[in-house]
Parts: C-alpha cells; sequence; structure tokens
C-alpha cells in the first residue's frame, strides 16, 4: 500500500466523505490492532496484523464523553512493515507498523 491519503476511500470503494474511530482495540500483546470506524456513519474495521510498533500521541484535551474521533487525516503506510500507517484525528495521533491490514466491511 502507499502513503496516499485517498487510498482508503479507493478500498471502500466510495468518494472522499467524513471518516471517525468509534474504538480502537489493542489485542495478543500489541501484535493486533483493530479501528473501529465509520463513512458517513457506515461502519468498517481495518485490522492490522504482526504489529511491530504501535506510537499513540494524545492532541490536546480529549473529552471522557466523545464516543468518536474525527480522522483528519489517514495514510495506510506499506505492509511487510515497510511504512507505517499514520491516523491523525482530533484526538490523537496513531501510528501502526504492521505485517498485514485487513479492511472489513459489510455494505
Amino acid at each position: 500500500m502507499t502513503t496516499n491519503q485517498e487510498e482508503i476511500f479507493d478500498l471502500l470503494g466510495v468518494e472522499a466523505g467524513a471518516l471517525t474511530i468509534q474504538r480502537v482495540e489493542i489485542s495478543l500483546w500489541g501484535t493486533e490492532v483493530q479501528l473501529d470506524c465509520t463513512y458517513e456513519n457506515d461502519p468498517f474495521q481495518l485490522l492490522f496484523e504482526d504489529v511491530r510498533s504501535i506510537q499513540w500521541d494524545v492532541r490536546g484535551h480529549p473529552d471522557e464523553r466523545d464516543e468518536h474521533a474525527d480522522i483528519a487525516g489517514i495514510f495506510l503506510g506499506e505492509k511487510d512493515h515497510h511504512e507505517a500507517a499514520i491516523i491523525v484525528t482530533d484526538v490523537c495521533e496513531i501510528a501502526v507498523l504492521y505485517g498485514n491490514l485487513l479492511l472489513v466491511k459489510a455494505w
């Protein structure tokens, strides 16, 4: 995968639109990272497997009442640990160096 900002929309098969993260789950001692996301309120998941590194930077002062984070930018990087995915939201910035990425949607 490349660091093309539009790549996520191409993979979803949609035009550019609003993206949010509803939940982040880290499992298997940090080797899997699942992002529960929405595109214009339609749910999808990004599942990063064979993760080698996760970096999480908090931006500003998150409000505990917020139920989602608005995605300002998303770059999917490259699999096989070549280039980290970077997800920038209004709450945090997450960088994930991964081996494989799965996009799961039911629509």
